[in-house]
Formats: structure tokens, sequence, C-alpha cells
């Protein structure tokens, strides 16, 4: 597999822009700082009856470092753990870096879920570790790392799933090991850090093998005039530009979920994409996608 140069760290005018970043009145700055609740129903074709009202929280791309410090992390639990999820799931890029990934896995104070908290690789994170090394600081925080692998729940008396295949840019994801897993599991929910997996895990099955795909990594752009950004950090932004960039998308009988995260990465800048972390809960429609 062909791997990626690794990702952009915070440039030196980044830095300098944060020391700025709370003064009044510079709002892109100032944005890129907040963090914004987002708390919304997903109605799913086919979901099974007992699974409606499920309660998923989802948060990616904290980059814990120089642009997100360890009181800004700490009040990211506060918030994560009073979502009263049934589960949580964290999207991938904890730190800028893989030295200030294990330091977020090392700060990061207690998460708690009903069912569970997962967490995934991604791009950032693995610069300088495996993910098997990533999966045993997770694991050290009784988080259960989604990396290459399923694992079923049961909810309502109704089994599902949570599944993630390993970071598409500088890990080595098995869709087709993930896609036998997910085969026999009525309703699975699939947790790439990037939108850029979806490409592959279509061509894994005959069928989607996930209901509802999470993903983060594009930041929503952390520019975007009128639901546009100039550049999304995606591998295929080229081909698809925008439409993976943010928000839910349809296609394929799928629902897709792409946060904006809670961080930034080289510049500490944002217009058009708030910092976000979510509650998505589960309800039943009679519409196919």
């Amino acid at each position: 597999m062909t791997k990626r140069k690794p990702p952009r760290k915070p440039s030196r005018l980044g830095i300098l822009l944060y020391r700025f970043s709370a003064i009044p009145g510079l709002y892109p700055l100032n944005l890129a700082r907040r963090l914004y609740p987002d708390e919304r129903e997903i109605a799913l074709p086919g979901l099974p009856a007992a699974l409606c009202g499920l309660r998923v929280g989802y948060a990616s791309d904290i980059h814990y470092g120089h642009y997100l410090d360890r009181a800004r992390l700490e009040d990211l639990a506060e918030k994560l753990n009073a979502l009263d999820a049934d589960i949580l799931i964290l999207g991938g890029d904890y730190g800028e870096d893989s030295q200030t990934a294990l330091a977020f896995w090392r700060d990061v104070p207690d998460l708690r879920a009903r069912l569970g908290v997962f967490a995934v690789p991604g791009n950032h994170d693995l610069t300088g570790i495996s993910a098997a090394q990533l999966g045993k600081a997770m694991r050290r925080r009784s988080v259960t790392p989604l990396i290459n692998s399923l694992v079923p729940l049961r909810y309502g008396g109704c089994r599902f799933a949570v599944c993630a295949t390993d970071d598409s840019h500088m890990g080595y994801p098995e869709y087709a090991r993930v896609a036998r897993l997910a085969a026999a599991e009525p309703f699975v929910i699939y947790a790439p850090h990037s939108p850029d997996a979806l490409a592959e895990a279509y061509r894994a099955s005959p069928e989607p093998f996930f209901d509802l795909a999470l993903c983060g990594h594009t930041h929503g752009g952390q520019i975007a005039l009128f639901g546009i950004a100039p550049r999304v950090s995606s591998r295929y932004g080229w081909r698809y530009g925008n439409r993976y960039r943010s928000g839910l998308i349809r296609e394929k009988g799928t629902a897709i979920f792409i946060s904006n995260g809670v961080g930034a990465s080289w510049l500490p800048v944002r217009l058009g994409a708030p910092p976000q972390y979510h509650l998505l809960t589960l309800k039943a429609t009679e519409e196919k996608a």
C-alpha cells in the first residue's frame, strides 16, 4: 500500500495566530477555539424497531496540542459525558502527531457511555506509531479500539454492531475483512476516520456492509463560504469536491454523517465550519435513500 506523505503539523504562523485567538473581533480565530453541540435525529430506512432511540455520541479531529490545551480537553470530556449517550465513538486525530495522540490518551478524563466508548485511528495519530500501539493506549483508558474490527452490541433486545477500518491515509485498512465481519449483523455503524474510506468500502461487498457511516477528517473545510470550501482535505476532493465536506449525505441506501471536528489543523482558523461534537438519535423511516 502506498502511503501519502505525513500530514502537516501546526505552522509557526498558526502557533503565533493562536496566541491572539481570544482577542474579541478576530472572528475566524475566535471561532476555531469554540465548540458547539450538534444534536439531531437521523432517520434510517430499515432500522430495527428496537434500535429506535439509540443515542450515539460522536467527536472527531481533536488535535490535542498547540491549538487545544489541557483545559479545553477537560471541557470536551465533560461535554461528551453530559450527552448521556448509549455509545460514544471517537473518530481519530487525537493529537497533532503520534506523540500528542499518546498524550491525549494519557491526559483525557475518563469517558462514559452506557454500552461503551469506541475509538478509531486517524492519519495524524499514525505518523510515528502503529495503530496497534495506539490501540494499547486506548485500552489503558477502558476504550475499545476499532481497527479493522467489529464489536457486536445489544440495545432494546436487538443486536447491532460498530466497526471501522484502519486509517485510509496512514494505516492498513482491511475493507474485505470488515465487510465479512459485518455480513451477519442486522444493523451496522461504520466509523472510518476519513470519508475517503467510503469508495473502497463500497467495493468490498456487493451491497454496502454498513447502514450508517460516521466520519471526520475534513474539518468541514475549516474555511467554507456559503457552504463551499475552497479546499477539502480529502484524497478524493478533486473528484467529489464538497460532496463529503460536512453534514448528512444519503447514498446507496446508507446514511453518511461527516463532522466538522473539534480542533484545527495547520492554522487555527475557521469560517463557516464551526467546531462541533454530536449526539445522534436514530429513528426509522419508510423512505429509501
